[in-house]
C-alpha cells in the first residue's frame, strides 16, 4: 500500500508544472467570465427599468390566434388594405371590453374604436378615408386618434371586427400580458412589447453560450496537459507499476488511483487559478481607474458568476481525472511485463519528433516540445483571431470616418434628440448624413439591432449595397442585412412582427430586400423612420442621431447662442433685462462674445464657457422709444413692445359670458403692479378698482360689449361676448416661455388661470402641446388666481401651438417657433463627436472603455499561453540538461546557450504555431456554421488576412521563444556537474516522487 501514498502525495515537478497550466488556463477563465458578466450586468442594469409588460404573436388566421390565446390575452385580427395614393396599412379589429379589461391588469393601452367607422393618428380632424382590402372596398368615416402610449402604430386604423371581416382578415396578433414573473425575462416565442430588457438578457445568453464553448477549450488545454504528465510519470513509475502488477495489484485499480491522483493536481490548480483569474481582473479594472480610464465596470463574484463557474470548474476537474486514468490505461494494457517497456513511453509523438528531426536537427531542444505546445499556442491564436473578428465588428460600430450628431449631455443615444431637419442642413454643407433612429428587438428569444432611417440615407453612410430584392417605398417595408437574414432564417417577401425598444408597442414589417455592409452593419434591420418612431416613441420631426460620413466644415465656434427672452411689454427710458442662454456644445473651453443690437446700438459683453457647459447671461440695454422694437442677438431675434411708463391693461375677462353676470377683472400697470381707483366701464355703467386692482363689472343683454378701463390719462379695451349659452367657466392665459426655444431648450407652458365669477369653480384643465396632454384638477375660489407650470417636449425647428382646455371648451391657445439653424447643426456635428457611432456612444456608456475588456481578455489569454507553453516545454526539455551539461563543460557561456536556444525554439514555434493556427480556424468556421459566434445579434464572421496571419505567427513564435527562455534559463546557469549526472539528486529514489529512469 506505500506506493499507493507515494503516487498519490508525492508531486515531482512536473507535477508542479502540470498545476501551472491548469492555474493559467482556470484564471483565464475565471476573469473572462468575471469580466462579461459584470460588463452584461451594466448593460441589463440600465435596461432594467425597461420590463417587456407582455408579448405580441402573430398568426396566419385568427382560428390559429384564437386556439392559441389564453383566457388574458387579446385577440386583434387584422387586415392589410391599400389607401387612395397607394400607400398599405392595416386595419385592426379590437373589441373594447377586451381591451378595457386588458388596460386594467397591466400599463399597456390598447385603443378602443368609435361605434362606427374609425380612427387613426394620421388624421387632425373627422374625415372620410376609401381604403381596399383583399374582400372588399369601403368607405370609413375616421376620426382622430389621440393615444401616444398605444400599442398600435398610429398610422394603423382601429375598428370593430366585423370591418375587419368585411375587407378580408389577413391573420391576427394574440397579445398577453406579462405576470410577475416574467415581465423581466425573455419570451420564448413571439416578440416582447418592450424588448430593451429582453435585448439584454438575450444577448447575455449568447455571451454564456461562447463562455461554455471557451470552457470547453479550457478544459481540452487541461485534459491534454494533465494526460501528457500523467503518461510521463507511468514511464517514470513503470518498475513500481511492474511490481505492483506483479504482485497481483489489479489494472482498473491502478488507474482510478491515476484518475484520483489527475484529479487532485486538476483541482489543486483549478483553485489556483481562481484566485490568480480574480485578483488579475481586479488589478486590471484598479489600473484602469487608477490611469483615469473611464470605466463603470464592478468586478466581483455575483452568485451567477458562481452559478457559471461552479460547474465549469467542475468539468475542468472531470476532465483532469479522465485524462490521468486514459494515460494511465495505456501503461496498464497487457500482460504486467509490458510495464517494463520502453516503448510504452514513446507513441506517435516520439516517432514524429524523429522524423522532424532528420529533416531539421535541434541544438539544445527537442522536436518532442512540439506535440505538447501545439495546444496552448492553438488557444492563443483563437484568441488573436477572436479579437481581430471581433475588432473587425466592433471598430465600424464604434468608430466611422465620419461624425454622428447627438444631443449634447445625451447620456446615451436613446435618450438623444436632435431635429432630422438638420440632416438637410449638413448635405447643404457637401455632407452626406443619414437620420437615424436605433431601437432594440427581441424576435423568438433572439436579439437584433433595428435601425430607422431612409435607406438611401443610410447606403451612403454605411457603404451598404443592396444584393437582392428592392429598396423600401412604404413605412411598413423594411430591408435586411445578410448575415441577420442568416441568423433569423428570413429572406426577402418574409414579414416580421416588432416589439416596442423602450416603450410599450408591436408592427409588422415586410421584409423586400436584403443588403450587404461592413461590419455590424450587416446584422441590422433597417426600418422606416416612422415605424422606428413608434418603437422608441420619439416625436415627429425628431431623430436620435445623424450619421455622416465626413468632417463638416464649420468655424469651430462651439459656443451657441440656444435662447432668448425678454420682458413683452417695457416701460419707455427703461432698462431692459435681455436673458441670453449660451450653450458650449463642444469638449474645450471657449470664449463668445455677445453682441445685443436694438435700434441700431449695440451692447456686448464676453463670456467663457467649460466643456458643455449651459449658461444664462443677462445683458440690460435701454430702450428710449415709444412702438414695437426687435433685439437680435447670436442670429435670434425678440420683439418688445415699449409704452409710457403709465400704460395700463386690462386682465381677467373671460372671452364669452352670460347676460348679467359680473366677472371680475384687473387693472395692471406695465410692470404688472395693481392701479387702484382706475374706472372700469362698460354700457353706461361704471366701477372703481380697490386697492388690489380689481372690480366687478356687471354684463347687459347678448352681443359684444367692450369694458373699457382708464387711470391718469391712460385707457385699456377688452371685449366680451355676451352669450345665453357662454358657461361660467375659468379665464385663462396661455404663455411659453422661452417664445422662441431652439431645440436644445426645453420650453416651459406657464397658464395663468382666473376665477372671474362669484362663485367657487372647479375645473379639469388639460394643456396639449404636440399630442401630449397634461391634466391638472384645479379649484379657485371666487377672485382667485393660479399659475400653473408644465414642462413641453423639445421639439423641431417651426411653429407649435399649445391649447387649454377645460371640460371639452378650449379656454386659449398660444403658439411659439422652435428656432434652429446651420449654425448648431454644423457646431452640433464639430462638438467632439468626430468620428463616434450612436452604439459606440452606447458602448462607452455601458461598459466605460472598450479597449479595457480586450486589454483584460488579451492578458488573460497570454498569461495563460505563456503559462501553458512554458509548462509543457519544461517538462519536456528537462530530459536534456546532459546536453545543456556537455555544452557548459565544453566552454560555453550562459547567453550563447540562450542563443541557440532561442533558434531553436523559433523553429519548434514556427511550425508548432502553422499548426496550431490551422487547427484554431477549423474550430471558428466551426462555430461559425453552427450559428454558435453571435453576441447580440451581431454574427462575429472569422477574419483571417496577411495583418491576422502575422500576428498569430509573431505572437506565437515570441511565445514559444519566452516559454522555452523561462524554462532552461535554469539549467543554462547550473554548474555542469550537476547536469552531467545520471541521476538528479532529488530522483534517486523512485518512491520519493521524483523523475527517476530519466
Amino acid at each position: 500500500m506505500g506506493y499507493r501514498r507515494h503516487l498519490l502525495r508525492r508531486w515531482s515537478r512536473r507535477d508542479a508544472l502540470a498545476v501551472l497550466v491548469v492555474v493559467v488556463a482556470v484564471a483565464f477563465l475565471t476573469g473572462t467570465t468575471l469580466v462579461v458578466l459584470a460588463a452584461g450586468a451594466q448593460t441589463t442594469s440600465m435596461a432594467k427599468e425597461y420590463t417587456t409588460e407582455g408579448h405580441a404573436t402573430f398568426y396566419p388566421t385568427v382560428s390559429s390566434a384564437r386556439a392559441a390565446a389564453d383566457g388574458q390575452a387579446v385577440v386583434l385580427p387584422t387586415a392589410t388594405v391599400e389607401e387612395a395614393d397607394g400607400t398599405a396599412t392595416r386595419v385592426v379589429g379590437v373589441a373594447c371590453p377586451q381591451a378595457t379589461s386588458f388596460d386594467r391588469r397591466s400599463s399597456v393601452t390598447i385603443p378602443c374604436p368609435p361605434e362606427s367607422g374609425g380612427a387613426t393618428g394620421d388624421v387632425g380632424s373627422e374625415t372620410k378615408r376609401v381604403v381596399r382590402g383583399r374582400d372588399a372596398r369601403l368607405s370609413l368615416s375616421v376620426r382622430p386618434r389621440h393615444a401616444p402610449e398605444s400599442v398600435l402604430p398610429p398610422r394603423w386604423y382601429v375598428t370593430n371586427e366585423s370591418v375587419v371581416e368585411r375587407l378580408g382578415t389577413m391573420g391576427a396578433f394574440v397579445v398577453e400580458p406579462a405576470s410577475a414573473a416574467s415581465s423581466a425575462s425573455v419570451p420564448p416565442g413571439g416578440v416582447p412589447l418592450r424588448s430593451a430588457l429582453a435585448f439584454f438578457l438575450a444577448g447575455m445568453r449568447q455571451v454564456v453560450t461562447v463562455l461554455g464553448l471557451t470552457a470547453a477549450g479550457a478544459g481540452v488545454l487541461v485534459g491534454v496537459t494533465v494526460y501528457g504528465v500523467t503518461r510521463m510519470h507511468t514511464y517514470d513509475r513503470r518498475r513500481t507499476i511492474f511490481v505492483a502488477r506483479a504482485t497481483g495489484d489489479r489494472p482498473t485499480r491502478i488507474r482510478r488511483l491515476y484518475a484520483l491522483r489527475s484529479g487532485a493536481l486538476t483541482a489543486v490548480g483549478t483553485a489556483l487559478g481562481y484566485a490568480v483569474g480574480v485578483v488579475v481582473t481586479r488589478t486590471a479594472v484598479n489600473a484602469a481607474v487608477y490611469l483615469h480610464m473611464p470605466t463603470s465596470l464592478s468586478i466581483r463574484v455575483s452568485p451567477r458568476a458562481v452559478a457559471i463557474l461552479l460547474p465549469l470548474y467542475g468539468v475542468v476537474v472531470v476532465v483532469g481525472a479522465f485524462a490521468g486514468y486514459l494515460a494511465a490505461r495505456a501503461c496498464t494494457r497487457g500482460p504486467p511485463v509490458r510495464s517494463l517497456s520502453p516503448r510504452d513511453g514513446a507513441g506517435w509523438s516520439a516517432r514524429l519528433a524523429d522524423s522532424l528531426s532528420r529533416g531539421r536537427s535541434l541544438s539544445l531542444l527537442d522536436w518532442r516540445i512540439l506535440v505538447p505546445s501545439v495546444a496552448p499556442l492553438a488557444a492563443f491564436c483563437l484568441v488573436v483571431v477572436v479579437v481581430a473578428s471581433i475588432a473587425g465588428v466592433v471598430t465600424p460600430m464604434v468608430r466611422t470616418g465620419g461624425t454622428t450628431v447627438a444631443q449634447p449631455g445625451a447620456s446615451h443615444p436613446i435618450d438623444s434628440r436632435v431635429p432630422e431637419s438638420y440632416a438637410t442642413a449638413l448635405r447643404d454643407h457637401g455632407t452626406a448624413a443619414s437620420p437615424e433612429i436605433l431601437a432594440f428587438a427581441v424576435r423568438d428569444g433572439r436579439p437584433m439591432l433595428v435601425r430607422g432611417a431612409n435607406y438611401g440615407a443610410f447606403e451612403r453612410v454605411s457603404n451598404a449595397t443592396l444584393v437582392r430584392g428592392r429598396r423600401p417605398d412604404d413605412p411598413g417595408e423594411a430591408v435586411i442585412g445578410a448575415d441577420l437574414a442568416r441568423t433569423l432564417g428570413v429572406t426577402a417577401n418574409d414579414s416580421l412582427t416588432l416589439g416596442g425598444s423602450t416603450v410599450p408597442g408591436v408592427t409588422r414589417v415586410e421584409i423586400v430586400g436584403e443588403y450587404r455592409a461592413p461590419g455590424p452593419f450587416d446584422d441590422q434591420l433597417v426600418v422606416s423612420l416612422e415605424t422606428a418612431r413608434h418603437l422608441a416613441r420619439v416625436d415627429r420631426g425628431m431623430v436620435q442621431v445623424i450619421r455622416t460620413t465626413g468632417t463638416v466644415a464649420t468655424d469651430r465656434d462651439t459656443a451657441v447662442v440656444v435662447g432668448v427672452s425678454t420682458p413683452e411689454r417695457v416701460p419707455r427710458n427703461a432698462t431692459v433685462p435681455v436673458r441670453v442662454q449660451v450653450e458650449n456644445l463642444g469638449s474645450s473651453r471657449v470664449t463668445r462674445t455677445l453682441t445685443v443690437e436694438i435700434d441700431g446700438r449695440t451692447r456686448a459683453t464676453s463670456v467663457t464657457l467649460g466643456p458643455h457647459e449651459h449658461r444664462v447671461v443677462a445683458v440690460r440695454v435701454r430702450a428710449t422709444r415709444l412702438g414695437r422694437h426687435r433685439i437680435s442677438v447670436g442670429g435670434q431675434t425678440r420683439s418688445i413692445r415699449v409704452v409710457p411708463r403709465d400704460a395700463i391693461e386690462l386682465r381677467g375677462l373671460p372671452a364669452r359670458a352670460p347676460p348679467g353676470s359680473t366677472p371680475l377683472v384687473s387693472v395692471l400697470g406695465v410692470g404688472g403692479a395693481p392701479i387702484s381707483d382706475a374706472t372700469v366701464s362698460v354700457g353706461g355703467r361704471t366701477v372703481r378698482t380697490g386697492s388690489n386692482g380689481t372690480a366687478r363689472v356687471r354684463l347687459g343683454a347678448t352681443g359684444n360689449a367692450t369694458v373699457r378701463a382708464a387711470h391718469g390719462g391712460r385707457t385699456a379695451r377688452e371685449t366680451v361676448t355676451v352669450s345665453r349659452d357662454a358657461p361660467r367657466s375659468l379665464s385663462a392665459r396661455v404663455r411659453v416661455r422661452p417664445s422662441k426655444p431652439s431645440l436644445l431648450t426645453r420650453p416651459t407652458g406657464l397658464l395663468t388661470l382666473t376665477n372671474p365669477w362669484n362663485a367657487t369653480l372647479s375645473k379639469t384643465v388639460t394643456l396639449v402641446a404636440d399630442g401630449e396632454r397634461t391634466t391638472r384638477r384645479v379649484t379657485l375660489e371666487p377672485g382667485a388666481r393660479t399659475t400653473v407650470s408644465v414642462g413641453l417636449g423639445r421639439q423641431p425647428p417651426g411653429s407649435h401651438a399649445v391649447r387649454v382646455t377645460a371640460d371639452g371648451r378650449e379656454l386659449g391657445t398660444a403658439t411659439y417657433r422652435v428656432t434652429g439653424d446651420d449654425r448648431i447643426a454644423t457646431a452640433l456635428a464639430s462638438s467632439g463627436a468626430s468620428g463616434e457611432t450612436g452604439i459606440g456612444r452606447a458602448i462607452s456608456t455601458a461598459f466605460g472603455n472598450l479597449n479595457l475588456l480586450v486589454a483584460v481578455f488579451v492578458c488573460l489569454a497570454g498569461l495563460m499561453t505563456v503559462g501553458s507553453t512554458t509548462a509543457t516545454v519544461a517538462y519536456t526539455v528537462h530530459s536534456r540538461r546532459r546536453v545543456f551539461g556537455v555544452h557548459r563543460a565544453t566552454g560555453a557561456s550562459p547567453l550563447s546557450l540562450l542563443r541557440t536556444v532561442l533558434v531553436d525554439a523559433a523553429v519548434v514555434g514556427a511550425v508548432a504555431t502553422v499548426v496550431a493556427l490551422a487547427l484554431a480556424l477549423g474550430v471558428l468556421a466551426l462555430l461559425a456554421n453552427h450559428d454558435l459566434l453571435v453576441l447580440y445579434g451581431i454574427r462575429i464572421p472569422p477574419v483571417l488576412n496577411p495583418r491576422v496571419i502575422a500576428g498569430a505567427v509573431v505572437g506565437g513564435v515570441g511565445v514559444m521563444c519566452l516559454s522555452a527562455v523561462l524554462a532552461v534559463a535554469a539549467l543554462t546557469t547550473a554548474q555542469p556537474g550537476a547536469l552531467l549526472s545520471a541521476v538528479p539528486r532529488h530522483a534517486r529514489d523512485p518512491d520519493s516522487g521524483g523523475d527517476a529512469d530519466d
